[in-house]
């Protein structure tokens, strides 16, 4: 809508929106070698900092290629964000011997996100009333300023954590509570030369025939379930709901999101059958509420999303535990799963939006939906575990 009301067409949208997800695309990797590579927590808070920017540029340039080099700038701090915040949390954890507690934590947070966008969005329009764009530019603006704060109280790098490729690796830290910053990497791997190893290294490994790849895969085939929530409101829209009553169903599927992200670490202790049947059932309540009506669809929808997104959450515990203790390049691989999962995004958008062109909305997505979580099922029955069945256990440890 601001772009909308700033003159701008819906070429010209598109565009902005095509460039944002071709920028994010392209800077997803290479961003995770670097965090492989420097301090994370330094890389967290540049992250930070680009987001301000990101905001400030939407609200001072106001036109075309203001909200271009915005959406440019918003990309590349997801990028920095993206395998460095799972990176630096596991890291954080391990040093205390608490691993196992990785997919609880992570389930934690990601529910205290959605809860505060639920909270944003609904504060948006008294701000809009109040004080236009302005004023939601500013408290956007100062929220992401807020939010570098609050990330440069993290604590510092663990003692113990793995270097760089190519670097000895540092004595095992007996204390679990020692968070004594590690020393920087050798300068001579903070170059090209040591970001192309890095690089290297990391897609190797992801690339492997182990725990690493099966749960890439079963990453990328999950999200494709994940990604129908884009055509949420116009199915719901085509059961002849207003406006209202969209909004009303999408913020009760958001709580429900939420619900299902909290629950995502015992998720990831599902192996095998019990695993696959919970693919699939979410593939099922999807196409259930594509094809239903009136609130028992609605609820079906609600419901597939959100143990969709407790898979998808599930997955990221998964790769972390596959990924291993001693790895080099954690956020590099991570930053691989990040785009398996973007790839996944444009399966479902690609077969939506080919079929639509001969098909309505709603018999397509009931049949993709179906259609796409029997493999999804496949990959997911293979996937190793995230978590311990004792999140305390940690490494054959009490903690």
């Amino acid at each position: 809508m601001l772009f909308a009301d700033r003159g701008l067409g819906t070429a010209q949208i598109s565009v902005l929106l095509a460039v944002w997800s071709l920028s994010a695309f392209l800077l997803e990797i290479p961003s995770g070698a670097w965090a492989d590579l420097l301090d994370r927590r330094r890389v967290l808070v540049a992250s930070g900092v680009v987001y301000v920017a990101a905001f400030a540029t939407w609200m001072l340039w106001p036109g075309f290629w203001g909200f271009l080099l915005g959406f440019v700038l918003w990309s590349c701090s997801d990028a920095l964000h993206s395998g460095t915040w799972e990176a630096y949390l596991f890291e954080q954890l391990s040093a205390r011997r608490r691993s196992g507690h990785y997919a609880r934590v992570k389930a934690r947070a990601e529910s205290v996100a959605l809860v505060l966008m639920a909270v944003a969005v609904a504060a948006a329009a008294p701000l809009h009333q109040v004080g236009g764009y302005p004023l939601v530019g500013a408290v956007s603006v100062g929220v992401a300023v807020l939010h570098v704060g609050v990330t440069l109280l993290l604590p510092p790098p663990v003692c113990g954590a793995p270097g760089p490729p190519g670097s000895p690796a540092p004595a095992h830290e007996t204390s679990p509570r020692a968070v004594d910053p590690a020393p920087d990497a050798d300068p001579a791997h903070r170059t090209p030369h040591g970001w192309v190893s890095t690089l290297r290294e990391g897609v190797a490994q992801a690339r492997s025939a182990g725990p690493v790849r099966r749960v890439l895969l079963g990453y990328a085939a999950v999200v494709t379930l994940v990604g129908f929530d884009e055509y949420f409101p116009l199915l719901l829209a085509d059961d002849g709901s207003s406006v209202g009553r969209v909004a009303v169903v999408m913020a009760g599927i958001v709580l429900l999101e939420a619900v299902g992200t909290a629950l995502s670490d015992r998720v990831a202790r599902l192996t095998g059958g019990p695993h696959a049947a919970l693919v699939l059932l979410a593939g099922a309540l999807l196409a259930l509420g594509a094809a239903g009506s009136g609130w028992l669809g609605a609820g079906s929808l609600g419901l597939g999303y959100a143990l969709a997104s407790s898979l998808y959450v599930a997955g990221d515990a998964r790769l972390q535990h596959a990924i291993g203790q001693t790895s080099r390049a954690r956020s590099t691989v991570t930053s691989v799963a990040g785009v398996a999962g973007e790839l996944g995004f444009l399966v479902t958008l690609a077969t939506v939006g080919v079929l639509t062109l001969r098909l309505e909305l709603t018999p397509v997505v009931a049949g993709a939906a179906l259609v796409l979580a029997v493999p999804a099922a496949l990959a997911a029955r293979r996937m190793p575990p995230g978590a311990t069945a004792d999140p305390a256990a940690d490494d054959g440890t009490r903690g």
